[in-house]
């Protein structure tokens, strides 16, 4: 629910001050609600990774306003820190609009992503929490179950529970909150390219090395385990991307010569 300025505002005309046992008024209750930038920022990032807005495309601000139920002011913080995070560019004098990150620029956040775990890996194999152990081998053989029945979907779930348990489990949260965010473009890339993700029993394999190195404490092996498995994942990610990006350079060249139809494709990429 979107706590409304009027919501707000009626948080800090408390009724009654609370009294202590022995009848002297005691300090009230302090209840907190978080500032509506921070309510609404879920929802519009989601919508970005999940590809409700694609690349290039133009947030508008009224409908945004409408759905939410808010002014611009929490709305345009809001697409601030969306700015921050690499999600939208700010244009003056049109707006919030969608990033359309080309194949260096994922191919740069893979390296970012794949140092991050390669470093969590290696941090938990030394210091190897049994709790978080248990956790690592647990989801570990409900992705092999799931990758026998191929079931991709319940697969790929799993899969990020797997990633996150490993950077959570160092207890580094700083490390957690920037893997995190790095995450949410893996996951855009991994949605905008709405390809149907094979599953067959090797997927889950890939892993075994990873969680052999974490769970016996060899921790030079854990990283170098979890580069290797991130860097091939990388270049199948680097490599359809690169081709599509050729496809469409050579459809771009093709309708330039054709005139009206090079015209009324930019007229649609626009919109």
């Amino acid at each position: 629910m979107i706590v409304t300025m009027e919501d707000s505002a009626m948080v800090g005309s408390g009724k009654k001050q609370k009294t202590s046992s022995n009848g002297a008024a005691g300090t009230p209750p302090v209840i907190r609600y978080a500032p509506i930038n921070d309510q609404i920022l879920p929802h519009l990032r989601k919508g970005i990774v999940e590809n409700r807005w694609k690349s290039g495309e133009r947030l508008s601000e009224p409908q945004l306003c409408r759905e939410f139920g808010i002014s611009r002011t929490p709305l345009r913080q809001a697409l601030k820190t969306l700015e921050a995070e690499g999600l939208v560019q700010l244009v003056p004098h049109v707006g919030a609009v969608v990033t359309a990150p080309d194949a260096t620029e994922v191919g740069e956040t893979m390296e970012i992503l794949i140092g991050l775990e390669q470093l969590a890996a290696t941090r938990l194999a030394q210091r190897r929490p049994e709790p978080v152990l248990k956790e690592i081998a647990r989801i570990f053989d409900d992705m092999k179950r799931a990758a026998e029945r191929r079931d991709a979907q319940r697969y790929l779930e799993l899969n990020d529970q797997f990633h996150f348990t490993i950077v959570r489990g160092t207890g580094n949260r700083s490390l957690a909150e920037l893997h995190e965010k790095i995450m949410w473009h893996v996951h855009r890339e991994r949605l905008r390219a709405n390809e149907e993700e094979s599953v067959t029993p090797q997927s889950a394999e890939n892993h075994t090395e990873i969680v052999r190195a974490i769970l016996t404490g060899e921790a030079e092996q854990a990283g170098l385990a979890m580069r290797r498995h991130l860097e091939e994942i990388s270049q199948l990610m680097l490599s359809r991307r690169q081709q599509e990006q050729d496809a469409a350079a050579r459809s771009k060249k093709t309708g330039q010569g054709t005139g009206g139809n090079a015209r009324t494709a930019r007229r649609g990429q626009a919109g």
